[in-house]
């Protein structure tokens, strides 16, 4: 998995956790030496299935946001969550960049979210692989076990470490079921929660329900400031939610 994943992964995952990442990425090499169709996102220097472990390393994590899966073309995916290696802004990213600006001040146009993958950032997808015929129910039982061993192991670092869990599919994961949330909080895991920041996944309408409990809206929950916030309280340095930095120059450099 060398060159693969970054250097502090390797460390942390046990040898089983490790084969079993490395079973899926034999996997998928495998099948796209078997389909005419392209499995995304593709391997190279900025983008691959493992990319957010290699630009993320593991001792360097302090925030962790959870997406769906990969943008179905090659331009666009690039292995981060809800980020497009085009600098494109779809229509989440667009909510999301207006959330950030109401909430902070800053502005964005660029949705190449390198810049904070670099700082500490984690766009881990729950899916990490978009192949045009298979279904996402059959991707995410194929994904489940390899996101969960890399989510686990971030929660068992003992490190502060924000989570922001967006739409209905996240807030219903099973690692981190709502009843979860205060005996985080006590290992300094801060989990918010909070609807889509799709357009159809109420980002701007009232609250949405899981398991009984009510949380907020996309549009107007702060996530990015609690979240500085929270770091700066527990001595880390917060994000910069800043992207118009990443020019093709330093994005690829």
């Amino acid at each position: 998995m060398k060159n693969i994943i970054g250097a502090g992964w390797i460390e942390a995952f046990d040898k089983d956790e490790l084969e079993i990442l490395k079973n899926r990425w034999d996997e998928i090499q495998k099948r796209r030496g078997e389909i005419e169709d392209e499995i995304l996102p593709l391997e190279g220097e900025n983008s691959g299935i493992y990319h957010a472990l290699k630009v993320t390393d593991f001792n360097d994590v302090k925030v962790l946001i959870i997406g769906q899966d990969p943008y179905p073309n090659r331009d666009d995916a690039h292995g981060l969550a809800f980020s497009k290696k085009s600098g494109g802004v779809p229509a989440s990213l667009k909510n999301i960049f207006s959330e950030i600006e109401n909430n902070t001040g800053v502005k964005n146009t660029n949705g190449n979210l390198l810049p904070w993958a670099k700082q500490g950032v984690l766009l881990l997808n729950r899916v990490l692989s978009f192949e045009k015929n298979l279904t996402l129910a059959k991707r995410l039982r194929f994904w489940e076990q390899t996101v969960n061993i890399i989510i686990q192991k971030l929660l068992d670092r003992q490190k502060p470490l924000v989570v922001m869990l967006w739409g209905g599919p996240a807030n219903t994961m099973e690692i981190f079921n709502i009843s979860k949330d205060e005996e985080y909080k006590k290992k300094n895991v801060h989990i918010l929660r909070s609807s889509h920041p799709s357009n159809m996944g109420n980002a701007k309408n009232t609250r949405i329900t899981v398991e009984d409990k009510e949380i907020d809206a996309f549009m107007g929950c702060g996530h990015f400031s609690k979240c500085n916030e929270i770091l700066e309280n527990a001595g880390l340095a917060p994000i910069d939610w800043q992207t118009e930095y990443c020019t093709q120059a330093k994005l690829f450099s």
